[in-house]
């Protein structure tokens, strides 16, 4: 099984309480039992414990086993393909899914006789989103060994990721039949019969893994889960404790259990799990709303609203992610998440995203000055400079010299805020206070024609600071652009 079919299944969320977008992997209800990397391994390993010589990828195909009687293929053939297989997977292990299909469809094409050709293709044609080739080949797999629990295992996880439970289930239970101790098959159809209403049937499969495995606590809080919705609240509270016994971490079994004190209206139990829960994992929405529920139910609008106000920010915060996701080097949006953490008082994670932006405009220097205007909005003016003399060797731009010019002029140096003033043509009531301050400073200097050049050119970009009317022909009206030096 591919890693990203198992990426898809561990973040499945089946229903509320058993499996969450933020549980970790190790605490899901919901696994494969292979990954890519297990699965490139297994050209090393040894035999498991299958109903087919068919899973060992080292060993030459067994003729008689697969498919219905084919013209016989010679040993150069035999051999050709096995390494054409033997190289689709390690691309398998690699994350390299399109070369490792090409590789296995050369393959079948020397080959096509062996089932696990077919099993391993279709796998990788699942995580490429190919459905219709990956249910065709992962089929051809199984009806050439009908009886390998792995297939009708991945099958299964291919319907369940795609809203087939009805056929999800019929594939963990042939599953279940050629290997009956399969504790994965076992949980997961265990998991399609809660999400179906089949409660008795839930508890019996997971029951049947605790059998297997006492110390199966994803198994403990499922069954925990499917006791609560029989209304059997203390067996379910008996179990949800001893899985937090065993593992004082385990995310949704706080869930669960603040689902049981919820049902039994003890509702602060059920606040201090479902805040466990948001400790463990301060960025899910469920857990929140679960919480805010409760904070109703026990009457603290307050508190309620202030849940409320937190769902609305995650879900921003959200939106942000997944435009990201489809663009993660647009520097605007990342500027816009940046902008959004500073003013949530998350400066850590606006900095990586500032330190992001640098990383991808190397070219400009763009992201240089875009840093250095955050400097100047904190006051840190020295480390505003640095970043925009950074910028500026990179590409003279007006944007890092009208920040830097805005450092200087808060640092009381005038004279360089003019100059990077004039380098960015920028005129505005900034520069015309620069261009009032130095004319006093030429005043006093006694360098009177210079103060009043510096004081007219001040009025004519702010008329607020001088009389209502200058003679337009004995004022230079307007900064004078220097010639960067």
């Amino acid at each position: 099984m591919n890693r990203q079919i198992a990426g898809m299944l561990v973040g499945l969320s089946l229903f509320s309480g058993c499996g969450s977008e933020s549980q970790p992997a190790s605490q899901q209800a919901v696994k494969p039992e292979n990954t890519a990397k297990t699965i490139a391994q297994t050209t090393t390993e040894k035999k498991r414990e299958t109903s087919s010589e068919e899973s060992l990828p080292h060993q030459k195909p067994n003729l008689t086993a697969s498919a219905p009687a084919q013209a016989k293929v010679d040993d150069t053939s035999l051999q050709k393909a096995e390494e054409f297989f033997l190289r689709g997977l390690e691309f398998q292990k690699q994350g390299k899914l399109a070369e490792s299909t090409q590789e296995l469809t050369m393959a079948i094409k020397l080959n096509p006789q062996v089932s696990r050709y077919y099993f391993h293709r279709g796998s990788a044609w699942a995580d490429l989103k190919q459905d219709a080739s990956a249910i065709v080949d992962l089929t051809k797999a199984i009806e050439m060994d009908p009886k390998n629990a792995q297939y009708y295992y991945t099958r299964a996880l291919f319907f369940m990721t795609r809203g087939g439970a009805e056929l999800a289930v019929k594939d963990f239970t042939k599953a279940i039949e050629c290997k009956p101790d399969s504790l994965q098959a076992l949980n997961n159809r265990g998991l399609l019969f809660a999400t179906t209403g089949k409660l008795k049937q839930a508890r019996a499969d997971f029951e049947r893994v605790l059998e297997i495995k006492p110390d199966s606590i994803d198994a403990m809080n499922n069954l925990g889960f499917a006791l609560m919705n029989l209304n059997e609240t203390d067996k379910a509270l008996e179990v949800l404790n001893r899985v937090l016994q065993l593992n004082p971490k385990y995310l949704n079994a706080y869930d669960n259990r603040g689902l049981v004190w919820q049902r039994r209206k003890e509702y602060d139990k059920a606040i201090a799990d479902f805040t466990k829960a948001i400790e463990l994992s301060p960025n899910s929405l469920k857990f929140y709303r679960q919480r805010m529920t409760v904070y109703q139910l026990a009457e603290q609008p307050e508190k309620q609203k202030a849940d409320e106000e937190k769902i609305i920010w995650l879900q921003k915060l959200a939106g942000l992610n997944e435009r990201l996701a489809k663009t993660p080097d647009d520097t605007e949006l990342i500027l816009e998440r940046a902008q959004f953490y500073l003013a949530s008082e998350m400066r850590e994670k606006a900095m990586k995203d500032y330190a992001k932006i640098v990383e991808l405009t190397q070219d400009t220097g763009r992201g240089y000055y875009i840093r250095g205007a955050l400097y100047l909005e904190e006051n840190k003016l020295d480390r505003c400079i640095q970043e925009c003399s950074r910028a500026i060797k990179i590409q003279p731009q007006p944007e890092a010299y009208s920040v830097r010019g805005d450092a200087f002029m808060k640092q009381g140096d005038v004279e360089h805020a003019l100059r990077d003033f004039e380098r960015a043509k920028r005129i505005d009531e900034i520069v015309a206070k620069a261009y009032l301050m130095r004319s006093k400073s030429y005043k006093e200097q006694g360098e009177h024609k210079k103060a009043a050049q510096d004081y007219e050119r001040a009025v004519a970009i702010d008329p607020s600071l001088g009389p209502g009317k200058l003679d337009k022909e004995k004022t230079a009206g307007k900064p004078v652009i220097r010639p960067i030096q």
